[in-house]
């Protein structure tokens, strides 16, 4: 090997070595990155749902914040880290305020919600099937038909629970309808 070599071989690492040595910590701090994160969305989460569970505040813990709600809806922000490895984690999360007259928004409908409802939508003669399409045919079909107001996410949420003949406020897992 001759001296130039050797010298243009050294020079070559001694430049490229804070690179080598920057990728060779770039996983832990990745790693600090991803716990840290993972204890505010703990943080964040548990909040979230103790506070919609209960329907109140709960006592609020060390690292989070909340924010004054907006149409009844709250955020709480938790922080777990620091210097570079901080991470902040939002969760939205809604209260939903008592009705004027006290109650708890219960809702009195003229016919009872059926247990089942099948795939078959109501048909146009009756379209809640409670004047005696499900009473005739709900064995048939595995159950009640479905009303218009339910076939759909969007014809849910478009629906009026004052035009509704039982209760379908939540249906498919689609949350409480906003005007219950």
């Amino acid at each position: 090997m001759n001296i130039v070599s050797v010298l243009v071989g050294l020079s070559i690492a001694g430049t490229a070595m804070p690179m080598v040595a920057e990728m060779s910590i770039a996983p832990m701090q990745a790693q600090k990155r991803a716990s840290n994160f993972a204890v505010a969305e703990t943080l964040a989460v548990s909040f979230a749902g103790t506070a919609e569970a209960n329907q109140s505040l709960p006592v609020v813990p060390a690292g989070c914040g909340v924010d004054a709600p907006q149409n009844s809806v709250y955020k709480v922000t938790c922080v777990a880290g620091s210097g570079q490895y901080v991470q902040r984690v939002t969760r939205a999360f809604r209260i939903l305020p008592q009705i004027e007259d006290g109650g708890s928004g219960s809702r009195v409908f003229a016919h009872d919600t059926p247990s089942r409802f099948s795939g078959h939508q109501c048909p146009t003669h009756d379209t809640w099937g409670v004047y005696g399409y499900n009473d005739s045919m709900a064995v048939h079909l595995g159950g009640a038909c479905k009303p218009q107001h339910i076939w759909s996410r969007s014809t849910y949420l478009a629906s009026n629970p004052d035009d509704w003949l039982y209760d379908v406020n939540n249906h498919n897992g689609w949350g409480p309808h906003p005007d219950y």
